[in-house]
């Protein structure tokens, strides 16, 4: 049971205030099991092609966002690691009146700290609840999510001025013990070409030919690492024999043209698959 994550909650700092769904799923939860907290429903996530995440967390009994509520939500987005006493967060997002705020756990300190990327990060709460949005970006462009709603209100402060939970009422989606809800971040990958090359400059009969394509990708924004290489070069109406190999980010083909091809033309192509999304590069060459 999460009982004392509120007052956990209580120590993190606070922060200054200040697209279309492709993939979405609703995740239900309990009603009724405390009469004086916000009673969170249900929650929904969904994501664009970009990652871009969307929680949406509804609430049956506060209409309004009121100065002694609170939100978190914590998020696990990594198979090891993050809090051990919160099944594994690497994040938390912290929203209250006004203000909207992203945590990552630090190992070190054993403590969450104000996260360095979290410029995504925004929010609105409507009559239903609070409605959040974050890139996957800022979470580590995690693919995969395990998390935990946190509802709570009866916030307070002390004469100091430090939050006071002596009165905090709070709601937990899933309910305690039952783990973490599960959502998979589905995104479609674009991909770029960087750099195209055929080699030698001039094609030779009975030597050999290649063709070398470079390509980056939109979800990290750098070059491709894993792909699926598939390449095609025909002669005189005969497909040739190919191999192929990737290094460095690029993806190579070659082809071993035949003796008496002089004055003949190569028609080829070379394709990449990443992530279910495909580049192609066609060429022709004259045959020397």
């Amino acid at each position: 049971m999460l009982v004392g994550v509120a007052i956990l909650l209580a120590l993190l700092p606070r922060a200054a205030h200040g697209a279309s769904a492709s993939n979405s799923q609703t995740f239900p939860d309990s009603v009724g099991e405390n009469p004086n907290a916000p009673d969170i429903t249900s929650v929904a996530l969904a994501n664009d092609d970009a990652g871009n995440i969307t929680f949406t967390i509804n609430v049956s009994n506060r209409p309004t966002f009121t100065p002694d509520m609170e939100f978190d939500v914590f998020l696990d987005t990594t198979p090891t690691g993050g809090d051990p006493n919160l099944l594994g967060a690497d994040y938390v997002i912290q929203l209250d009146p006004g203000n909207v705020a992203l945590f990552q756990w630090d190992p070190a300190s054993q403590n969450f700290l104000f996260a360095q990327s979290q410029t995504s990060l925004i929010y609105a709460y409507t009559a239903t609840g609070p409605v959040i949005h974050i890139s996957d970006a800022d979470l580590g462009a995690t693919k995969a999510l395990g998390f935990i709603v946190e509802a709570d209100s009866g916030w307070t402060t002390d004469a100091q001025g430090n939050p006071d939970d002596t009165n905090v009422q709070f709601d937990l989606a899933p309910d305690p013990g039952h783990g973490l809800y599960q959502y998979a971040v589905k995104t479609k990958v674009t991909l770029k070409q960087t750099a195209f090359t055929t080699a030698p400059a001039l094609a030779k009969a009975g030597k050999k030919f290649s063709a070398s394509l470079a390509a980056s990708e939109s979800d990290t924004n750098g070059p491709v690492t894993k792909a699926t290489i598939s390449c095609k070069a025909v002669v005189g109406g005969k497909t040739l024999p190919v191999t192929h190999s990737f290094s460095g980010g690029v993806s190579t083909c070659s082809w071993t043209l035949p003796k008496k091809a002089k004055g003949k033309v190569v028609y080829g192509s070379i394709s990449i698959v990443v992530q279910g999304t495909k580049l192609t590069k066609s060429f022709t060459a004259r045959i020397h």
